[in-house]
């Protein structure tokens, strides 16, 4: 009788350490597809950072699939939604095996070793989990589609008896995951962590990769994989495109992989004198560049979204075209960001010929003096003024008064930074990429901003000092800024 008193307390306590029953997951994967706040412990465990990730990454993936069915657009459209299906599943099963990997932790800590006899359970928590994430978003849309009036009263009924069917479903799971957590607390059931090992997505495993990505007499190819990709959007502007290029041509870091997506509508840029030249001089120093016509335009969101769903470096820096760049600019970019593991790290753009302007009232700047960490920066806020320390020349006299040199350099606090950041490619796909593009209208601005804002709530993000980035100062592309996504898309931004 005491045993079983014993395992009894040991199962409550656990359950309260980790707050992890059923109806705990229930309401947070319903309160996200909401568009509410999911409720969570005052404290939340580590696990739910992995709960939130796998129900994130299945509702981008219900889109996605969506869309792949899609008849009226062009076959690269359905490509790439292919590829984002791939990388979502990858993202998905990540997470489920983070999840486990939290969650048998913690039951370690319970029961250090399982009866003899226990039972072995072949269906993991986090697979549970994961499939009570995909029963939300069916009886999500289900519900939706039994509201649908135009569609008629017989519709309306089957999807109504469907959406029954699919609660009782989630119900029964649900009480199959309480009962295995108990279970597993008190010794007489176990689990392990399944590892995915989705060799689809592997260029070493998969022979559809491997063959056409390494040819036998093709030396080029057998380099190792580049540690950035450089993603450029550019329109119309081949002039500007060229100078960008140029700056790339002699960096410290050594070769880099170029993404270009092109939405010139007058002519390809990649067609142009000047940057069939630069191109050549990268390619000669063992650059490579990719060159994408990406029309019709649908606004720099989109551009962007794009842009990252071609990238296959770890590192991504997202580069307007008018910009240039110090040779070692990239490679002190991508120091910063793997000493600090922060979600971004960005170079402001200079105005030189702004250089005789002195604004020291708008010359505030906050250094970071430990570690980067997450911060929350909505409009408006006071943290939201530190955008005008990056105003005409103001980070010019800033690193020449302070006498700071790339050898003597410094990390600080930012609003956003435009026109030159680096990512870590998993962190900004984590925290939703430029998914948001289809909340915008075509005329827009602040996609950049909003996206690193994102970023910086979840993994922290920062500027470095000196620079070494330098803007051509050329008329903006983008007259219309009357939708400004931050603000358009605040509630966004305040609900994570």
């Amino acid at each position: 009788m005491a045993e079983g008193t014993a395992a009894a307390t040991a199962s409550a306590n656990l359950a309260s350490r980790l707050e992890l029953q059923s109806g705990f997951i229930v309401a947070f994967h319903d309160g996200l597809l909401a568009g509410r706040d999911a409720p969570l412990p005052a404290e939340p465990a580590g696990w739910w950072q992995w709960i939130e990730e796998n129900h994130r990454s299945n509702t981008a993936l219900w889109r996605e699939e969506d869309r792949a069915r899609r008849t009226d657009v062009p076959d690269d459209e359905i490509v790439r939604c292919k590829r984002n299906i791939d990388a979502l599943n990858q993202r998905r099963n990540d997470a489920v095996e983070a999840l486990d990997d939290c969650l048998l932790a913690a039951l370690e800590r319970v029961v250090p070793t399982p009866a003899p006899d226990a039972r072995l359970s072949s269906e993991t928590a986090g697979a549970i989990i994961d499939r009570l994430s995909i029963l939300a978003l069916k009886i999500h849309h289900m519900r939706q589609a039994s509201q649908r009036r135009e569609a008629g009263v017989e519709h309306m009924q089957r999807c109504s008896d469907k959406l029954a069917t699919l609660v009782a479903q989630r119900e029964d799971l649900a009480a199959c995951l309480d009962r295995l957590l108990q279970e597993a607390s008190c010794g007489v059931a176990r689990f392990r962590t399944y590892r995915q090992f989705k060799m689809y997505n592997d260029p070493s495993l998969n022979p559809e990769l491997y063959r056409r990505s390494r040819p036998a007499n093709d030396t080029a190819a057998a380099k190792t994989p580049f540690a950035v990709d450089v993603l450029i959007p550019t329109c119309d502007r081949p002039a500007a495109l060229a100078v960008t290029l140029t700056s790339l041509f002699a960096q410290s870091l050594g070769a880099l992989r170029i993404v270009v997506s092109d939405q010139g509508e007058r002519r390809s840029a990649e067609a142009s004198s000047e940057v069939q030249a630069v191109v050549r001089l990268l390619a000669a120093k063992g650059h490579v560049v990719e060159f994408h016509r990406h029309l019709p335009r649908r606004g720099l969101a989109e551009q962007r979204h794009f842009l990252l769903a071609q990238a296959q470096a770890p590192y991504v820096l997202f580069l307007d075209d008018d910009v240039v760049v110090e040779p070692d600019l990239v490679e002190r970019l991508l120091k910063a960001i793997r000493e600090q593991g922060c979600g971004f790290v960005g170079s402001a753009l200079i105005g030189l010929s702004h250089a005789a302007d002195r604004r020291p009232h708008q010359q505030n700047i906050e250094f970071w003096d430990g570690p980067v960490e997450p911060e929350e920066v909505l409009p408006d806020s006071p943290a939201w003024a530190r955008h005008e320390l990056h105003s005409a020349a103001n980070l010019y006299h800033v690193q020449t008064n302070l006498g700071l040199t790339p050898d003597r350099q410094r990390l600080y606090r930012v609003a956003w930074v435009g026109g030159c950041v680096l990512f870590d490619r998993a962190k900004l796909e984590a925290a939703g990429g430029f998914e948001f593009w289809r909340e915008l209208p075509p005329e827009h601005c602040g996609e950049d901003v909003f996206a690193q804002l994102r970023v910086m709530a979840r993994d922290g993000g920062c500027g470095i000092i000196p620079s070494g980035a330098y803007h051509q100062e050329l008329a903006t592309t983008v007259p219309r800024r009357d939708v400004d996504a931050p603000r358009v898309l605040r509630t966004k931004l305040e609900a994570r």
